[in-house]
């Protein structure tokens, strides 16, 4: 099935291997959750503040549909 996932930028630089873009059309597997797909995208889970699917904010374990436009966005923090 096909999505969409955009991932911040910063997120992107830091996947094993980095990804080559921001934006990604990807064919997965059905069945796959938000919490596979950070992880066959390379991205360092504790990195991850949160997640959109469809602009709406979503758990780790929601099982991605044909379609779906994923946001994948970092943890934030400051001082």
């Amino acid at each position: 099935m096909e999505i969409v996932v955009k991932v911040a930028t910063i997120l992107a630089g830091k996947a094993v291997p980095p990804l080559p873009s921001t934006e990604l059309d990807l064919d997965i597997a059905d069945g796959t959750d938000v919490d596979a797909l950070i992880a066959e995208l390379g991205l360092p889970g504790v990195l991850v503040g949160s997640v959109t699917v469809n602009k709406r904010r979503s758990s780790r374990d929601h099982v991605l549909e044909d379609g779906d436009k994923v946001a994948i966005i970092p943890a934030i923090s400051g001082g």
